[in-house]
């Protein structure tokens, strides 16, 4: 079949020589009765650049050849350097990586079926494990664990030591792709069929190309004896779809379609892995559960942290260290039980200063002292006898209690908001480029506003607003050329839409005032098109879809990746039309009738000229293709319309690309294919609450005031009542927002008002005394109370 194909090149390439050749000679012997060319020096010129171009094709043949045969080499080369540069951003300056442990249990059928005993090992460890897995068909393994257990770096690292071990022979190239960037609708498509494996090979030959700098024919020669790190198998359906058809569906493409590739490593939360059902959801895959990391290990890591990060001092760390050992089941050490968490525990008190936080604080605020203090406040106020019996109970049982309770759920979910309100400043104080400084305020404020980005197509599509907690259960897609909503919807649509037609027009008027209609307007005709097509676009929502798959995906040719060569043909297509309308334009300017094209005058060239040279960025501005970098075509005007529009609204800095590559260096962003990926779920999810709240908790608190000013305010009781469940009503659409954006003890207290509130409309329609009435009114007021209060200490 190759070599089919490459026969039919080579005879398309010799017809194409001897039409040049011959349209050489019709040229040549036209030329001489005129006696302008020497007929023997042009044939030794002609045969010049022959030898020329023999010369050039058969290196050029040579090196594609060394090429093809080295393509997993390049790509394990690509792999390293990709994920090695992403590996120790994560990581950050010390490059300390804190050991994990997991539980393997071996594949199913195995003679060491069954599970083994918990080993505590390094990131690098995984990969003996993995490659000791027996190689029928492939191997395979699932890494589970929480959220926040280092499931993704662990998936990086392990790619890393695959890719050091494919120049030994262990195994194939590995490639670690993000599975939430998969988007086929796979409802239109049986797992076991082929169209579902062409749409999954052709997902992995993108992603492949995309994220390691690769062409699709190098990726397509080397995919199948590849290792797919497929990483976030929860993340291809919401947080809270329980039924997961995407997930299932690859489960099932991976288990029974007779065209799945073996060897396989997917990473997943371990609740979602285990809702699948079947003992083993990846079909003949060993599963890896990663372990909370217990306080010894949380101890060690800090004190190698502290060592770096404040010059080997380690004695501030002892009183938070002694609570996570005495109390490992207060709110604090639950909170502390992942790396991600120790992670950014550690950079957010790191001391460069002597003025430095001090990690003590942590514990007299959410230590297992302060949990007993305020679950005996909280509760002795309740019942007289309370205290009593509390006072007769052992310590351990106190703390038991304690940690049960739902205050220990919010000292929890508090100490989580604090640690991440940390994050950023630390992140400014350690990044890399100290020179280029941002505002803390301001990079908050600019990556709470990227992570509210969550785009919906199927909403989209439908016109129709999500609500928020459908946005709440899906993720922020930070690929630059899908930003520019953020914008202003209608605002950059509207700007875009205005500058293209500007042009368009303009070149149309132009052309009609100089040419007017006549023949010679069809030489303008390619550049009037060429700037039309684009104004009339300009106005659609979604220029992805009418943009980049008109891209090519075949490959390089002579070694040039297509895109390069499709934005030569671009500028090539623009220098020609603005030659012609130059020309055109020149030559009616002008005024003089010629014979002939060889009679123009040299103004009219110069024309012409100027037109080439000023068409050329046009062509850049006004193709439909673009890339990842937004650097042409429609996607790359939208994206300079979006960046002024928001720098001017003050929602984003101008040059965000500088932005989101600083993000990215201070380890506040990571890359996952080509786009880009807050560094952890549960930081997007901080800062996607942080956006939310001042736009929703104040108007909740004053739908609770109103509500409780209204019933103070009525004539009569029955008027009172009516106006208290309305208001009521309007609170509890406000209320229900709430639980996505706050902390569970405002949520409750939200609630606690509402009934209270509830009950006060009930008391006031029935027949109760005005005693009985008040006293609901002051219980009323005081959930309200403490329900603003609540509010403003989560804001």
């Amino acid at each position: 079949m190759e070599a089919r194909a490459r026969g039919r090149w080579w005879r398309a390439g010799a017809v194409l020589g001897v039409v040049l050749v011959c349209a050489a000679a019709v040229s040549l012997f036209r030329s001489l009765p005129k006696g302008d060319v020497d007929p023997f020096g042009a044939v030794l010129g002609a045969l010049g650049v022959l030898l020329a171009g023999a010369g050039l094709a058969i290196p050029v043949r040579q090196y594609l050849r060394e090429r093809e045969s080295g393509a997993e080499g390049l790509l394990a080369q690509a792999v390293r350097a990709h994920e090695r540069s992403q590996y120790d951003n994560i990581l950050g300056p010390s490059r300390v990586v804190m050991p994990v442990r997991f539980r393997l249990t071996p594949p199913p059928g195995g003679p060491d079926e069954g599970p083994v005993a918990a080993v505590e090992a390094e990131w690098e460890r995984i990969a003996d494990r993995y490659l000791e897995l027996p190689d029928s068909g492939g191997r395979r393994l699932a890494v589970t664990g929480g959220p926040g257990s280092g499931k993704s770096l662990l998936a990086r690292a392990l790619t890393l030591e695959l890719a050091a071990r494919h120049a030994e022979g262990g195994c194939g190239v590995p490639v670690l792709l993000p599975l939430s960037s998969w988007s086929a609708p796979l409802e239109e498509m049986g797992p076991a069929d082929e169209e579902f494996h062409r749409a999954f090979r052709g997902w992995l030959v993108e992603q492949i190309s995309g994220t390691y700098g690769r062409s699709p024919r190098l990726v397509e020669r080397v995919l199948d004896d590849a290792v797919l790190v497929l990483d976030g198998l929860d993340e291809l359906d919401g947080r809270d779809d329980t039924i997961r058809p995407r997930a299932r569906a690859l489960l099932a493409y991976l288990r029974g379609n007779r065209r799945r590739p073996g060897n396989v490593i997917v990473t997943c939360r371990t609740h979602v892995y285990e809702s699948f059902g079947a003992p083993v959801p990846l079909a003949g895959a060993a599963r890896a559960e990663l372990l909370d990391v217990p306080a010894d290990t949380a101890l060690a890591y800090l004190r190698r942290q502290s060592a770096w990060l404040d010059g080997g001092s380690t004695d501030r760390w002892a009183p938070l260290l002694e609570d996570l050992r005495t109390a490992p089941d207060a709110p604090l050490a639950r909170e502390l039980n992942t790396p991600w968490r120790l992670t950014v525990l550690a950079h957010a008190y790191h001391a460069p200063t002597d003025e430095a936080r001090d990690p003590a604080e942590l514990v007299s605020r959410w230590g297992h002292r302060a949990l007993l203090r305020r679950f005996e406040a909280e509760y002795a106020a309740r019942e007289w006898w309370w205290q009593w019996e509390w006072d007769r109970l052992p310590v351990d049982e106190r703390l038991a209690r304690a940690a049960d309770s739902p205050l220990a759920s919010d000292m929890r979910s508090e100490a989580e908001e604090y640690l991440m309100a940390l994050y950023v400043p630390s992140a400014l104080a350690s990044h890399p480029r100290p020179r280029r400084r941002y505002d803390a305020e301001r990079v908050h404020s600019w990556l709470a506003l990227l992570a509210r980005h969550r785009e919906i197509d199927g909403y989209r599509q439908a016109r129709r607003t999500p609500s928020l907690h459908t946005l709440s259960v899906t993720r922020a897609d930070l690929a630059p050329h899908r930003l520019w909503p953020l914008g202003g919807r209608r605002l950059v649509r509207a700007v875009d839409a205005a500058l293209a037609s500007a042009v368009a027009l303009s070149v149309t008027g132009l052309a009609l005032a100089t040419v007017g209609v006549s023949a010679d307007l069809a030489l303008c005709g390619l550049l009037i098109l060429a700037t039309s097509l684009p104004a009339a676009e300009a106005w659609r929502h979604d220029l992805f879809r009418s943009g980049i798959r008109h891209v090519s995906t075949s490959g390089r040719f002579l070694g040039i990746p297509e895109r390069h060569l499709a934005g030569t043909h671009r500028l090539s297509f623009g220098a020609f039309a603005g030659g012609s309308y130059g020309l055109a334009v020149g030559y009616h300017l002008v005024g003089v009738e010629v014979s002939s094209p060889a009679d123009l005058p040299p103004s009219v060239w110069a024309a012409a000229a100027v037109g080439a040279v000023l068409a050329v960025p046009l062509a850049g501005l006004v193709s439909v293709e673009t890339w990842s970098t937004v650097k042409g075509g429609a996607h790359g005007r939208r994206h300079r319309v979006f960046l002024v529009c928001a720098a001017l609204r003050r929602r984003l800095p101008l040059r965000l690309g500088w932005f989101l590559d600083w993000a990215h260096e201070g380890g506040l962003l990571r890359v996952d294919g080509t786009s880009y990926r807050f560094r952890h779920d549960e930081f997007e999810q901080y800062l996607w609450r942080r956006y939310w709240r001042p736009r929703l908790v104040p108007a909740a608190v004053d739908a609770a005031r109103r509500t409780l000013q209204d019933g103070d305010e009525a004539p009569d009781r029955g008027v009172a009542a009516r106006r208290i469940r309305r208001g009521v009503r309007d609170f509890a659409e406000r209320r229900a927002d709430l639980f996505l954006i706050c902390p569970d003890s405002v949520a409750r207290a939200a609630r606690a008002a509402e009934e209270e509130l509830t009950a006060w409309a009930a008391r006031l329609d029935s027949d109760a005394g005005a005693s009985e009435v008040a006293g609901q009114r002051r219980r009323a007021r005081q959930a309200v109370r403490r329900f603003r209060e609540a509010a403003e200490g989560a804001r």
